[in-house]
């Protein structure tokens, strides 16, 4: 993956994460009507790219969290190759290290 593009992907991470995914979207898409579809759209993208492939959902799911815009959607955990500065869930600890992939 280019360096960009997973700076990309931790900055929309982090962003929806704080509560401010707005600020990842551009300006020149955004307007009153849409803003809450685009919100949406990211928090799905990045249920699609979490670490843990299990934690993944699967295109028929995707396609009803886009379909359905009264589903609450789950908070994305960490994208896949990035580091755990941001992580909330348990973390493997061995001898007092933290073990990642990244």
């Amino acid at each position: 993956m280019p360096l960009t593009h997973f700076l990309l992907l931790i900055l929309a991470y982090v962003l929806c994460k704080e509560g401010r995914g707005l600020e990842f979207i551009d300006t020149l898409l955004d307007d009153e009507s849409s803003t809450y579809k685009l919100t949406r759209c990211i928090q799905v993208a990045l249920l699609c790219v979490e670490e843990k492939w299990t934690h993944r959902p699967s295109m028929v799911e995707v396609a009803a969290m886009l379909r359905n815009e009264n589903q609450n959607l789950p908070m994305p955990r960490r994208p896949a190759f990035s580091t755990n500065e941001y992580d909330e869930e348990n973390k493997n600890k061995i001898n007092g290290n933290v073990h990642s992939v990244k």
